[in-house]
């Protein structure tokens, strides 16, 4: 069960049972209990592992942009355009997002995510496209309302063997991307974290959302994780059983 979500300067504070995670602390501190997510400051913190999380993400302060993306993904968002297909935002999607990310993830190795891993975060801007009320893409946003920062939770498109419809899809993703990035500047975000990239990774179940992302010519950042030993420890053995 998710715990109570707090936000306080510059960060937000999520309280579950056992361990309270911060995220984009930028004064982190050692504790037993406390996990600090996404950390812009590279310290060394007694009894805590620091783990580098290497993202990628977009400046919405400059209003053009979607100009600063390749000319090929601005040529796929104009075609996507001609499809004249809407939108569908609301928390309401949650439960069908997930439920068609998990599909997606099981086929890669992923973890899959429940509602209730997301019941506790307040600030949560969920968007779909669908089609003949099938879901061809969707996106599930954090919103880290001090630091006017938006991190690109679930992030999940259609798979599918016929190559038309696996280009019509990468088009629409790449169309939901831009018209939630104008969407989440209209409420005051300032930058999107795509939430992980990594240019030379050798992981295949992630090549092609990289690709997707570096679409954006978007800025790379490193941010960090600092999980007390203990906890670190127990992760690393959970991931070593599951895989």
């Amino acid at each position: 069960m998710g715990g109570a979500l707090q936000f306080t300067t510059g960060m937000i504070i999520e309280r579950k049972k056992r361990m309270t995670y911060t995220y984009f602390h930028r004064d982190p501190k050692s504790h037993w209990c406390t996990t600090h997510l996404f950390s812009p400051v590279q310290t060394s913190l007694r009894g805590m592992v620091r783990i580098p999380f290497p993202t990628m993400v977009i400046d919405l302060r400059d209003p053009d942009f979607l100009q600063t993306w390749s000319a090929s993904t601005r040529q796929k968002i104009r075609r996507a355009q001609q499809d004249f297909l809407a939108v569908d935002r609301g928390r309401y999607l949650i439960s069908g997002i997930l439920t068609f990310f998990d599909a997606i993830a099981e086929r890669k190795g992923l973890r899959g995510y429940s509602p209730e891993d997301l019941e506790s975060f307040t600030s949560l801007e969920c968007s779909a496209i669908h089609s003949d009320g099938v879901m061809l893409c969707s996106h599930i946003w954090v919103l880290d309302i001090e630091e006017k920062r938006a991190l690109l939770y679930v992030n999940a498109s259609q798979a599918h063997e016929d190559p038309v419809v696996h280009t019509q899809t990468g088009r629409l993703h790449y169309f939901l991307l831009w018209q939630d990035a104008v969407y989440l500047r209209q409420l005051g975000m300032e930058t999107l974290d795509l939430m992980g990239y990594e240019r030379e990774t050798s992981d295949r179940r992630l090549k092609g959302v990289y690709q997707w992302k570096a679409a954006t010519h978007g800025a790379t950042e490193t941010l960090y994780h600092y999980y007390p030993w203990w906890f670190y420890l127990l992760r690393k053995l959970r991931n070593m059983v599951t895989r």
